[in-house]
């Protein structure tokens, strides 16, 4: 029979044991209830992959993880992205999810009918990157002419999971599990806006509004030396 991860570990609430944690929404990490529930989902789908048992549906984060390679990751996103596999063997299986020391296992047992000295390995294969961009954003509550990375960049990256097997210590074969697109995160920098000089404010929105770098650091350093030239003034 098939078994759902998302079914198995749902509802994401309170009630349920969950709290708010991050996960992946349009392009930045945001903090959402049963956030980092994917940690246990990934970590199910590599034990599974090294029993073989049949996975029916898998899906990559919409960006990469750092807690495995890519192509290892198992997304869970509500009733869009879910694990499902089956017990493609003769006799019952059973799962064990723990967590120890801050880490969570997986235990698949059952009956092994597989040879004798057979091995597996899984290899991630970078296939290609895109490069991250930078997205510049007002913060109004922050002083005019202040500029702070708030989110770090991440490229972009295509992979291919490879699944190697070998027999007393020769490979015997290779074959391709899965292929994964991992969109790029952008670097945000938050570009402050907050002064009772309107027209500074003014000229450092229109600027951001181009997203050119250039242009931005330009009416920042003109906003920065009118604000200073006018406290100064303010203060003879």
């Amino acid at each position: 029979e098939e078994l759902s991860a998302n079914a198995a570990m749902e509802p994401y609430t309170a009630e349920n044991g969950y709290g708010e944690a991050g996960s992946y929404e349009n392009g930045q990490v945001v903090d959402t209830m049963g956030g980092g529930i994917c940690q246990v989902s990934s970590t199910l789908y590599n034990a599974l992959l090294y029993s073989e048992l049949q996975i029916t549906e898998r899906y990559e984060h919409s960006m990469l993880v750092t807690y495995v390679d890519p192509g290892m990751d198992a997304a869970i996103a509500d009733t869009t992205k879910d694990l499902k596999f089956v017990n493609n063997t003769d006799t019952p299986i059973l799962i064990e999810g723990y967590i120890y020391n801050g880490n969570v296992y997986f235990n698949i047992y059952g009956k092994d009918n597989r040879e004798s000295g057979r091995i597996l390995d899984f290899v991630s294969e970078t296939t290609g990157t895109t490069a991250a961009s930078t997205k510049y954003v007002a913060g109004t509550d922050t002083a005019i002419g202040t500029m702070t990375t708030t989110t770090s960049g991440q490229n972009g990256r295509t992979a291919t999971l490879w699944k190697y097997v070998y027999k007393d210590g020769a490979q015997v074969s290779k074959e391709a599990v899965n292929y994964s697109t991992y969109q790029p995160k952008d670097t945000v920098i938050t570009v402050g806006v907050s002064s009772t000089d309107a027209d500074a404010v003014a000229s450092v929105k229109a600027a951001i509004a181009t997203q050119d770098e250039a242009t931005i650091k330009s009416a920042v350093e003109a906003a920065k030396a009118k604000v200073a030239a006018e406290q100064q003034t303010a203060g003879q």
